[in-house]
């Protein structure tokens, strides 16, 4: 098939020329690799297509991992919006290969090359080998640079703060370089990060803008004075590179340099370029800090860095598949250079991730970690990357030796010292979302805020620091800021793998969201099996002992070999709860709020606790230590009720209620109903339950019954993951209890409970047959 033929396949037009698949909704990018793929499968359309011949098609002469196949084929798949368990694009031959099984028509009008844009014509290279070894020698022009320095005047330098790098292109005719051209992107931002007065967006988000060039629209989403791009290009033996620099408040071109030479070494040229770049945006630091001094000179085999670039790939994923490929990737790598810092780097940084999102104990990925980070730091000891690492390692050992018990032990010092020292390097958004983990342990409620809010204005486009934020802010009893900024998540990420799952740690549980989780399930079920992921499974486990599928929870709860403490904390609790134990219930939040002294979310548990047992005058102590401005409630007005402290309050006043403060109670609770109505809160549905709480706490029991019929048509379940009692034992809907219409309410409920675990089972049990 020729490059510059567009096709027509099902309702997508496919374009080698620029690797986009286009409908009349959506535009999607893949990389070149997966677009090959997809080109040899519609050429022998229809046909039995074995990975033999498309391992000798796409990657002839390259010698590449099985699970390459596999990743590009779930990228056309995802592009095309196609399901591998029912198909319409591409079907599996299991053990075989690929079947394209939708039709495939040539279109007449190819779309412009998008390299004319630039100005270059493509050159064709025979193979990804003479591609890497080409793009791996390239440095010679750079130096042409600095013989000719007088071009660049003062006169001609720039005056900016921030900047966002953009993937270079890779303008060969076959474009199989991109790991390599986007490794050369990822260099500048690493060096150009060293520039303290200067603010360097993180790759993840101005990779986001992939092929889209309009300045002005990037630098409102990035908040950035300027763009850099580039474009890498071969022609025979020589090598063209493009560098260019654009004002995102007027899309005029700063600066640009061209640059023809022969080919040199890839580490030499990411140093030169990037030292360019800073001569003409920061000469000051430039003339003081020289770039290719404090870089590693040895020059690195190429097919190490092959290897060490597809480690990174995988290690971006953060799930258990992903990583355990990059642990593979990064050991090929490390086993041809041995002396490679950065593999080393990034097998350590890979077996803490293992911890995070697999199975692993803090001390086996400490252990594993340590090594690589040693011989990381002998090889670069000012590696703002390793340092990072080291803190994080550190921060695994303090929860496994001290359970973070002395904030001021020498091994929480050094993990503090580990972090600082790498930000000073390299004000990098990774590091402090790092460093907020030792501090989110140590209970600095500000400082974690802090260190998350710097990393996502460093990364603005990061959907998983976000979502970091959202949690934290849950956990630390903001449930409804949690709540709005998850929602931005959604529409930074809106297909994000354990969304289902996050979605119940942020959220109540619904009808809808417990359905939505089954699917998720079934459609993941390889997770499952093994609980490769100990928290996808607590969060299952605990969303359907919520709608009493005790059996599919046993089913999980079989296959999870560790458990971490605050799950077995909530399967007690349940476990109590049903028996009517809460005397033992307040004894674990007891032992909660003990271990974690400041933090909200254990005090309210334990103040609920407290309440449950009649213990109003503990309660109230224990709401005043979590929110001590309460400590006049006759002086709460409507202005300090809050969206993220309301139930809290509501609670608070029931507690006065029973201790005889009725007057202070009642005043309260009124402006509560008054807050609630006015449509401040982001759970539409807790809003509704919690105004039928404080309607049945104030005596009026129609509207309370009202509020609650409401909410339960709304979806509102039981949520056993923060709460231990049930819709029928509900301490604050008590005066509810012997109401005729309470009583149907719950049967109506009881019974959409009954069939909605029956759906839940049947479709699960459904795939576990389909398994065996």
């Amino acid at each position: 098939m020729e490059h510059s033929q567009q096709y027509q396949l099902g309702s997508w037009i496919i374009c080698p020329q620029t690797n986009t698949l286009t409908n009349k909704a959506d535009t999607h990018s893949i990389d070149n690799k997966s677009m090959q793929v997809l080109l040899f499968l519609m050429h022998h359309s229809g046909e039995q297509v074995t990975k033999g011949q498309i391992f000798e098609h796409v990657w002839k002469d390259s010698f590449v991992a099985d699970d390459i196949l596999s990743v590009a084929v779930s990228k056309i798949r995802k592009a095309l919006g196609d399901n591998a368990r029912s198909p319409t694009f591409i079907k599996t031959l299991p053990g075989v290969g690929y079947t394209l099984i939708a039709k495939v028509k040539k279109l007449d009008e190819p779309e412009q090359d998008r390299s004319k844009k630039i100005g270059f014509s493509n050159i064709y290279k025979p193979s990804i080998t003479i591609g890497i070894i080409t793009l791996l020698l390239i440095a010679t022009s750079l130096a042409m640079y600095f013989i000719n320095t007088d071009e660049d005047s003062l006169a001609n330098r720039i005056n900016i703060n921030s900047i966002a790098v953009l993937p270079f292109d890779d303008l060969s005719s076959t474009q199989d370089n991109q790991h390599f051209t986007d490794g050369l992107s990822d260099a500048i931002i690493n060096q150009l990060s060293q520039i303290k007065q200067l603010k360097v967006i993180s790759r993840y988000s101005s990779f986001t803008f992939r092929g889209k060039y309009k300045a002005t629209e990037i630098g409102q989403s990035l908040k950035v004075d300027a763009l850099l791009d580039g474009s890498v290009q071969t022609m025979g033996d020589q090598v063209r590179i493009n560098v260019r620099i654009f004002s995102t408040s007027d899309s005029r071109q700063l600066w640009s340099k061209t640059f023809d030479s022969k080919n040199e070494d890839i580490f030499t040229l990411q140093d030169n370029i990037s030292a360019a770049i800073q001569e003409i945006i920061q000469p000051d630091y430039a003339q003081k800090n020289s770039i290719s001094s404090q870089t590693q000179t040895k020059k690195i085999n190429v097919q190490a860095y092959e290897w060490y670039l597809m480690g990174q790939y995988h290690w971006r994923q953060s799930n258990p598949i992903s990583l355990s490929k990059a642990v593979t990737y990064f050991k090929h790598s490390l086993t041809l250079e041995p002396e490679y810092a950065d593999a080393h780097i990034g097998l350590a940084i890979t077996y803490v991730g293992l911890h995070h999102s697999a199975n692993w104990s803090e001390k086996k990925s400490y252990d594993k970690s340590l090594p690589h980070i040693k011989k990381a730091l002998a090889l670069k000891p000012n590696s703002p990357t390793a340092l990072a690492t080291q803190g994080l390692l550190l921060t695994l050992k303090a929860g496994y030796e001290t359970g973070f018990s002395d904030a001021d032990s020498a091994l929480i010092q050094q993990a503090h010292q580990a972090f600082l020292s790498s930000l000073a390097l390299d004000d990098n958004a990774t590091t402090h979302r790092w460093y907020s983990l030792l501090l989110k342990k140590l209970g600095n409620e500000s400082q974690v805020i802090l260190h998350l809010n710097k990393a996502i204005k460093l990364n603005p486009l990061s959907a998983s620091l976000k979502r970091s934020l959202s949690k934290y802010l849950h956990t630390i009893g903001k449930p409804d800021s949690a709540q709005r900024i998850y929602q931005r998540t959604l529409i930074l990420e809106p297909n994000h793998l354990s969304r289902v799952v996050d979605l119940t740690r942020i959220f109540r549980n619904t009808q809808q969201s417990i359905i939505a989780m089954a699917q998720w399930h079934s459609a993941n079920a390889d997770i499952f099996t093994n609980c490769s992921s100990v928290e996808y499974c607590e969060q299952l486990v605990l969303a359907y002992l919520s709608i009493g599928a005790t059996d599919v929870a046993n089913n999980i709860l079989a296959n999870m070999r560790a458990r971490h403490g605050h799950f077995v904390n909530s399967l007690n609790l349940i476990k109590f709860g049903s028996k009517g134990e809460e005397q033992s219930i307040l004894s674990i939040k007891e032992r909660i709020a003990f271990y974690r002294p400041n933090q909200r979310s254990a005090l309210l548990g334990l103040a609920v606790a407290q309440f449950r047992t009649t213990k109003y005058t503990q309660a109230k102590s224990t709401l005043l230590k979590a929110y001590p401005e309460w400590d006049k409630p006759e002086s709460i007005t409507l202005s300090h009720i809050t969206p993220d402290n309301y139930t809290a309050m509501v609670l608070y006043a029931v507690t006065l209620l029973n201790l005889e403060e009725k007057q202070s109670a009642e005043l309260l609770l009124r402006s509560l109903q008054t807050f609630l109505k006015q449509d401040k809160v982001f759970d539409k549905i807790q809003a509704e339950f919690t105004l039928a709480e404080v309607n049945a706490q104030l005596g009026d029991l129609p509207q309370a019954i009202a509020h609650l019929a409401a909410a339960l048509k709304m979806g509102w379940l039981e949520t056993y993951d923060r709460e231990w009692w049930s819709l029928q034992n509900n301490h604050l809907l008590q005066p509810l209890f012997e109401e005729p219409e309470f009583k149907l309410l719950l049967k109506q409920h009881q019974e959409e409970l009954n069939e909605l675990r029956e759906q839940v089972t049947r479709k699960l049990s459904t795939i576990s047959s389909s398994m065996e």
